[in-house]
C-alpha cells in the first residue's frame, strides 16, 4: 500500500492515528458551532441600531462561542497537518507540494474564520453596549469586516480541496468519485463567496446562496475525516 508506513514486523499502516483523523470531524463541529453563536449576519438593510441589539442580546453566547473557536483552531491545525503527512507518505514525497498547499489552505481558512470572529467579539465585549452614536457605528464596521472575514474563508478551503483532491487522485488513495465531489465543492465555494459583494437578499452575507454554498465543502472535509479514520491504525 503506497499510504502504509512499514513496521519492523513489515506490516504496513497509515502515519496517522484515529484520533489525529477523527480531528477533522471535531473540528468542523467545533468551527461550525463557534460560527453558531455568532447568530445570523446583519443584514446589509439592518441599521447600526439595529445590529447593535443583536450583539447585546447574543452577548453571553458570542463571548462563549470564542471558546469553542479556540478549540477549533487546536483541532484544525492537528488535522490539516495530518492530511499532510498522509499525502506526503502516499506519494513518497512526490506529492509534497501539493500536500503543503492543502496545508496551508487549510491554516488560512482558520486564520480568517478567527479573524472574523474576533472582529464579532470586538464588537459584542463592550462597545455595541454603549449606545454612543460612535459606537454603534464601529459596531457596523467591525461586523461587516467580520463577515467579509468569515466569507473569505471559502476561498483558502477551496485550495485545501483541490489541493488533496488532485494530490490523491495522482496517488490513487481516495476514491475517484470523491475526488470529483471535491472538484464539484470547490467550485461551488468560489461561486457563492459572490456576498463579498453582494446585497441582495438571498446573495448577502447568511443568505440562503451563502448557507447553501458553505455546506458541501464543509460536509466534504467531514468526509475526509471519516474515510482517514477508517484507515487509520487502530
Amino acid at each position: 500500500m503506497a499510504e502504509g508506513a512499514m513496521t519492523e514486523g513489515g506490516m504496513t499502516r497509515p502515519p496517522y492515528t484515529r484520533l489525529s483523523a477523527a480531528s477533522g470531524a471535531l473540528f468542523v463541529v467545533a468551527f461550525n458551532l463557534a460560527l453558531f453563536d455568532l447568530g445570523a449576519p446583519p443584514k446589509a438593510s439592518d441599521t447600526s441600531a439595529q445590529v447593535a441589539s443583536i450583539l447585546v442580546r447574543a452577548h453571553g453566547r458570542i463571548l462563549g462561542g470564542m471558546y469553542l473557536a479556540g478549540l477549533a483552531v487546536m483541532l484544525g491545525i492537528w488535522f490539516f497537518a495530518t492530511v499532510r503527512s498522509w499525502l506526503t507518505r502516499a506519494s513518497k514525497g512526490a506529492e509534497t507540494p501539493l500536500a503543503d498547499t492543502a496545508f496551508a489552505g487549510g491554516l488560512f481558512a482558520i486564520a480568517l474564520g478567527v479573524l472574523g470572529m474576533l472582529l464579532y467579539y470586538g464588537a459584542t465585549y463592550k462597545v455595541a453596549g454603549e449606545g454612543a452614536l460612535s459606537g454603534l457605528a464601529a459596531v457596523r464596521a467591525l461586523t461587516d469586516g467580520g463577515n467579509a472575514a468569515i466569507e473569505l474563508t471559502k476561498f483558502p478551503l477551496a485550495t485545501f480541496i483541490v489541493a488533496v483532491s488532485l494530490a490523491a487522485s495522482r496517488v490513487g488513495v481516495l476514491p475517484r468519485w470523491f475526488v470529483r465531489a471535491g472538484a464539484a465543492c470547490a467550485l461551488v465555494l468560489l461561486v457563492t463567496a459572490i456576498p463579498l459583494f453582494a446585497h441582495g437578499s438571498f446573495t448577502q452575507f447568511g443568505g440562503g446562496l451563502d448557507v447553501i454554498g458553505g455546506a458541501p465543502g464543509v460536509l466534504w472535509i467531514l468526509a475526509l475525516s471519516v474515510i482517514l479514520v477508517k484507515r487509520a491504525a487502530p
